[in-house]
């Protein structure tokens, strides 16, 4: 495995005012992750918060309560690790390549549990938010360096990530026969691009239980230790894929775990009792639900003193009704009156459940089918007929993660017949809960949702801001938009037209508006009857997290500068550096700038790296070189985007960071690799690292034709610990020579020697791997 590391660098600022002139564009920033994704109640974690186009600084807030975080995020070294080769085509994709920030999360005792979201901007703009989560179980972070498996204690909450590609971390703990063990993953539901596979296996190795999908991608697998011993989990993504962003929490625990409920909630003020499904349960477990219960009620079971993970109550004030079964066809169904709650499961495949609701002529109802929103893998349909069986309205789910709702106005007096089932016949079991709020219709009313909670507004430019209405009862009007907290130089104008349920509010910031990041709220206005309703439009979450009824607004600073080229494409031998030429076309900026790789590349880089390079104030040309890996595929084309960099000043005298990439193809560096130079061997490829013990490896390298001088072989890359050797150079008359790999400990890992030759100034490189094993016992290294 090779690893590398690139950091941020803070630039000097060039104190000009900006009268811009035909500006480029802002290039927003983007979060990518937040790792470790969450931590423990009452306790500090430090944490590193990746994205792209940050240099070396950003705003961060961390909304809702129980978290305090430092209010921006600073650079800090970014470990990248390479993985393996990547084959064509999945070479040729796009990959991003995130730097590290840190920030500290101070929890509080008694913070809320489950996840809140952060929100990161700079003057280019503002992002979406992502998830962090307060936990209560004991919390460890993986140590991403050691390849060896990581001893915990259940219970506890581990945070890792895959990385790079192909990366498979494993945890062992003690279990006792008997013991029933519950492992969950949480990644995918805070935005992580990983879809985890979970294994467990007992001290042979062989499998005891697996599972990739379970909440939604995200794992969960129970299994129960048919003997005392030791026992490992492995987690990886189901594609082998991996990343800086594909960060989880996997959750680990030996004692209750529950599963499933049912019925999936009651009434406020009233005791509710509960069938258990899961681990370490009773049957069934009494809930008493306070008057001022929230509608979405994330609870835990407390037995013996232990408490359960937690699970989502759904908790409304109409009266309730829990089905009795037989009760598929109209004559067995149980009688209701409006408003209530329906409380039911389609039990076996092929179950309907009937439910028998009297109606006035002209009242208009609304059946709203709870199911996939509250766990339950129900794909629900329901389905209204009248006294004759014939069919009057229907409802099912249009996506995969969604519940139906029905409206319908009775054309008669009489007793109607909702029908309840699953989409597929063949669909069915205990987990096929529901519940429904049956109740009149509101007779005029509206929700407003946003489509997005940040928005980069360029200085100069606008922003359509998309807000979606849902609309009730017999409302029909236009609505207005009303904004708090616009900040001067930006206006905002857009309306949701009468009867239609999607509006745009463009948002437009004038040429002088300040640079800065600014919470708007956005509120709906329009006349039901005779009252103004204000409604406040917000994000849409997953139900038991927070609201996000914000708007993180930031007014972006375009970038007045541009890198240019035409089109260039060179062959270039691996291990070498690859240089070209770039102009400058400067639109108000002519101070200095700083040009490193690009945070998003067309391509993967495959182990390319470039320094940081300073181009004077007032340059309009420059050169930037790239260093070739030395383990690249000969007669692959390799692109490669650079990054301008600048600390500019404003008119008002704030100082703002900018950049520019060349995405671009003519400003790629474009290269199709040759065979290399210099060529390096180990007479090893593999030894024994045993503590207190040192391995000598015999080494050889091979100039390439036009190549002469002293080679320098060290270790490549942060060494696993335990693990050292100082540096050899091998003559310029000599091709051979030895590293001395001395061990404090017994380490497994795979090491990589580096050989360099400086050549006109220039750097050539060879790489060869030796791996590292522990001892066996009873055997001789």
């Amino acid at each position: 495995m090779t690893y590398s590391y690139a950091s941020v660098v803070f630039l000097s600022v060039f104190s000009v005012s900006l009268s811009f002139v035909s500006p480029v564009r802002a290039e927003a920033p983007i979060a990518s992750y937040i790792f470790p994704a969450g931590g423990q109640r009452g306790k500090t974690v430090d944490v590193r918060v990746g994205g792209l186009f940050l240099h070396g600084k950003c705003g961060f807030e961390m909304l809702g309560t129980g978290v305090e975080a430092d209010k921006e995020c600073k650079a800090v070294p970014t470990r990248w690790l390479e993985g393996p080769l990547l084959p064509l085509p999945e070479s040729q994709q796009p990959e991003d390549y995130p730097k590290d920030l840190a920030n500290q999360m101070r929890i509080a005792a008694d913070a809320p549990l489950g996840a809140r979201p952060w929100r990161l901007w700079t003057s280019q703009g503002a992002t979406p938010s992502l998830k962090f989560v307060v936990g209560d179980l004991p919390e460890i972070v993986e140590d991403e360096t050691s390849s060896q498996p990581t001893p915990v204690t259940l219970p506890v909450t581990a945070n890792g990530r895959i990385f790079p590609r192909e990366n498979i971390d494993i945890y062992t703990f003690d279990a006792k026969k008997g013991q029933t063990v519950c492992c969950e993953v949480t990644a995918a539901r805070l935005g992580s691009p990983l879809d985890s596979r979970l294994e467990a296996r007992d001290a042979r190795g062989q499998r005891l239980a697996e599972n990739d999908d379970h909440f939604g991608s995200d794992s969960f697998l129970r299994f129960t230790a048919p003997a005392d011993g030791k026992y490992s989990v492995h987690i990886h993504d189901v594609q082998y894929r991996g990343g800086p962003a594909y960060v989880y929490r996997l959750t680990m625990t030996a004692g209750p775990y529950l599963e499933r409920v049912y019925p999936l909630g009651g009434r406020r003020g009233s005791t509710v009792k509960l069938e258990c499904a899961g681990s370490g349960l009773p049957a069934t477990a009494e809930v008493a639900l306070a008057g001022d219960a929230p509608h979405d009620l994330a609870y835990r079971l407390v037995l013996d003193g232990q408490t359960t993970n937690p699970f989502l109550l759904d908790v409304d004030d109409l009266p309730e009704h829990l089905e009795t079964e037989p009760n598929d066809t109209p004559d067995k169904a149980m009688r209701i009156a409006l408003p209530a709650m329906l409380n039911g499961r389609i039990d076996k495949p092929g179950d309907i459940d009937c439910w028998s609701v009297p109606f006035k002529k002209g009242e208009a109802v609304e059946f709203d089918l709870r199911g996939q929103r509250l766990g339950s893998p129900l794909h629900g349909v329901l389905t209204l007929c009248d006294e004759a069986g014939k069919e009057l309205a229907r409802a099912e789910a249009d996506g995969p993660a969604a519940d139906p709702l029905l409206r319908f106005t009775a054309p008669a007096d009489g007793v109607y017949c909702l029908r309840v089932a699953d989409r597929f016949r063949s669909r069915g079991g205990p987990a096929f809960a529901y519940r429904i709020r049956a109740a009149l219709a509101p007779t005029a009313d509206f929700r407003l949702t946003l489509a997005t909670d940040a928005v980069t507004l360029p200085r100069g430019g606008q922003f359509p801001l998309r807000v979606t209405a849902e609309r009730l009862g017999n409302f029909a009007d236009a609505i207005a938009f009303d904004i708090d907290g616009l900040p001067a130089g930006v206006t905002a104008s857009g309306t949701i037209p009468a009867k239609q349920t999607q509006g745009t509010i463009t948002l437009k910031a004038d040429a002088t508006a300040k640079i800065q990041a600014i919470r708007l709220q956005v509120r709906g206005k329009a006349k039901i009857g005779d009252q103004e309703a204000l409604r406040v439009a917000a994000l849409a979450t997953e139900r038991g997290q927070p609201e996000i009824d914000t708007v993180l607004l930031g007014v972006a600073l375009p970038t007045p500068f541009k890198i240019v080229a035409t089109h260039d494409m060179r062959w270039a031998p691996r291990g070498s550096v690859h240089r070209r030429t770039y102009r400058l076309e400067r639109t108000g900026y002519d101070g200095p700038l700083e040009v490193s790789l690009a945070d998003r590349q067309a391509r993967h880089l495959q182990g390319v790296v470039g320094p940081v390079a300073t181009i004077p104030a007032g340059a309009k040309e420059f050169e930037y070189g790239v260093q070739l890996a030395p383990w690249m595929e000969t007669g692959r084309t390799c692109r490669v985007c650079i990054m301008a960099v600048a600390t500019v000043k404003d008119a008002d005298g704030s100082e703002h960071v900018v950049s520019f990439s060349s995405t671009q193809v003519n400003e790629q560096i474009i290269v199709v690799v040759e065979p290399e130079r210099l060529n390096l061997e180990a007479s090893r490829a593999s030894v024994v690292a045993e503590a207190g013990h040192a391995v000598e490896v015999p080494i050889r390298v091979a100039r390439g034709k036009g190549l002469s001088g002293p080679v320098t072989v060290a270790l490549h890359g942060p060494l696993p610990k335990g693990v050292s050797a100082e540096s050899v150079t091998i003559a310029a008359d000599k091709d051979r020579g030895s590293i001395t790999l001395r061990f404090s400990a017994n380490v497994r890992a795979s090491l990589v020697l580096r050989a360099t030759l400086m050549d006109n100034g220039q750097s050539v490189i060879a790489e060869a791997n030796v791996d590292v094993v522990p001892p066996v016992p009873g055997r001789q290294p």
